[in-house]
């Protein structure tokens, strides 16, 4: 009788048991370990640590782009997922206020050579608080009038949809 009660009470345990174990999701103030590769739209890939050292963060913790905290919250280790990001969740809009004009012959002089439009030269500024690396994105080269449409931002990538294939490698206790 006894070894039947310690039967039945082991086997309880094991149903229990087994209906409790979860898997833990990443939460937001988790601390992480992820690879990813970025691509743009027309499909380069921009970056990827894949192969390398995993990236960690403290999701929500600011390190990261919105969307990049976003779409690590709930996942799983080992978890693999692909989102895509609008500029607002990523590096920002392009507005029409930002949109500056120079003639070729003055990007000419500065650069040494005139840009074609889509290209993103990395170019150093002056500003109130001194000299500030910056993205030169070109949006447009008007040879006929001889201006080129350009912006200036902070991120490479600002303006752009981007993907990104996330692979949770570890949350960090």
């Amino acid at each position: 009788m006894k070894k039947i009660l310690v039967a039945v009470l082991l086997l309880f345990a094991v149903i229990l048991s087994a209906g409790c174990v979860t898997e833990e999701t990443v939460e937001v103030g988790d601390e992480v370990a992820v690879f990813y590769t970025l691509s743009l739209d027309d499909g380069t890939i921009q970056e990827s640590n894949v192969g390398q050292s995993p990236l960690s963060f403290v999701v929500g913790g600011g390190q990261m782009i919105s969307g990049f905290d976003a779409a690590v919250v709930g996942m799983k280790v080992g978890e693999t997922k692909e989102v895509r990001l609008a500029p607002s969740e990523a590096y920002g809009e392009i507005t029409d206020d930002m949109i500056q004009e120079m003639t070729i012959a003055e990007l000419l002089e500065k650069l040494g050579d005139v840009p074609s439009e889509g290209d993103v030269l990395q170019v150093t500024v002056q500003t109130n608080a001194g000299y500030q690396r910056m993205y030169m994105k070109i949006l447009d080269v008007d040879e006929k009038e001889g201006i080129v449409s350009f912006v200036l931002t902070g991120a490479r990538f600002a303006g752009e949809y981007l993907t990104f294939e996330i692979t949770l490698d570890s949350i960090i206790k």
